[in-house]
């Protein structure tokens, strides 16, 4: 049997939700100034704005990112725990402060047991996505391409 977030016990999952909310109010700010961003790094934070998929209302989560051609590669560690990353796959239009600006993007999820879709993307963002992939299934991380609007 698979171990998944579900399984794990209440009080582990509040105190894991409660670290990174704490550790975001901290983070958020220095991010969305600019400080650390991938566009001064080959890979830095950003704070990425979702649509809650229940509330509607905008949420914005400091995340890691990595640009490749035009194009940002944001991840996560914690899989299918990321609610940004639920919101993400319910509606892909986002905005994200990167260089101490606010931008807009589309985004593409992907996640354990779907392929990965590099057809569209220049070749040294689709080479990173490919690369990425490996991990996905490895390791069951979960990714997004943002592509600007």
């Amino acid at each position: 049997m698979v171990a998944t977030a579900r399984a794990m016990p209440a009080n582990k999952r509040d105190f894991e939700s409660d670290f990174f909310r704490t550790l975001n109010r901290f983070v958020e700010p220095v991010a969305e100034a600019g400080c650390f961003s991938p566009e001064f790094w080959p890979a830095g934070l950003i704070v990425l704005e979702t649509t809650g998929r229940r509330s509607g209302r905008p949420h914005r989560t400091p995340v890691l990112a990595m640009i490749m051609d035009d194009r940002l590669i944001v991840r996560t560690f914690r899989g299918e725990r990321s609610e940004w990353f639920k919101n993400l796959r319910a509606n892909p239009d986002v905005s994200y402060w990167a260089g101490g600006g606010k931008k807009r993007a589309r985004a593409t999820v992907h996640a354990p047991g779907e392929e990965c879709q590099t057809a569209s993307l220049p070749p040294f963002a689709a080479l990173g996505v490919a690369a990425t992939s490996v991990a996905i299934d490895l390791m069951g991380w979960r990714f997004a391409v943002l592509a600007p609007r």
